[in-house]
């Protein structure tokens, strides 16, 4: 394995069980797509240099929820680099994961994203929605994400993500 489209040929099998999209035509942009037939989680390997050995991003989301993987950054293909990109799609390829996604008005502002199915431990946060207007409002939004985390009202809703390798082994 040379490089970053090799590792993602070998990690992501059977291919059949993914639809691939490749973006990558246009040396240095793009992005190389694989959505998950069942599970419907995608996976975007984003600005590849021109021999792959590079990588300017990747992230994996959903579209059962807002919530996503947040960002793995830019990284060169090495053994380090390999160890760290399985560990951080180690959720929605192995174990799961789960989103808590909070609304105001029917209008997202924000998700907790966490890294297995029980809504616990290590967690990523991502905002949206409400842009530089949350930042002067943000003693409202901490307090309703508190009551709403805690179901005193409502607006929250929590999705659970099925890892992409045991949901076909489950179901063959």
């Amino acid at each position: 394995m040379n490089n970053w489209k090799e590792y993602i040929e070998q990690k992501f099998q059977p291919q059949s069980d993914f639809q691939i999209e490749d973006g990558t035509f246009d040396n240095g942009n793009g992005i190389y797509r694989l959505t998950h037939n069942l599970t419907g989680t995608i996976f975007d390997f984003i600005y590849p240099d021109e021999d792959w050995k590079k990588i300017g991003d990747v992230q994996f989301y959903n579209p059962k929820t807002k919530g996503n993987s947040g960002e793995f950054w830019e990284s060169k293909f090495s053994e380090i680099e390999k160890k760290k990109l399985d560990d951080f799609l180690e959720p929605a390829m192995k174990t799961g994961w789960s989103s808590q996604d909070f609304y105001i008005a029917n209008k997202h502002y924000k998700s907790y994203v966490y890294w297995n199915q029980k809504f616990t431990g290590d967690r990523f946060d991502y905002n949206t929605g409400f842009g530089c207007f949350s930042v002067l409002i943000f003693p409202y939004f901490w307090i309703n994400t508190m009551l709403k985390k805690r179901r005193i009202i409502s607006g929250m809703k929590e999705v659970i993500i099925e890892p992409t390798e045991k949901t076909f082994a489950n179901n063959a």
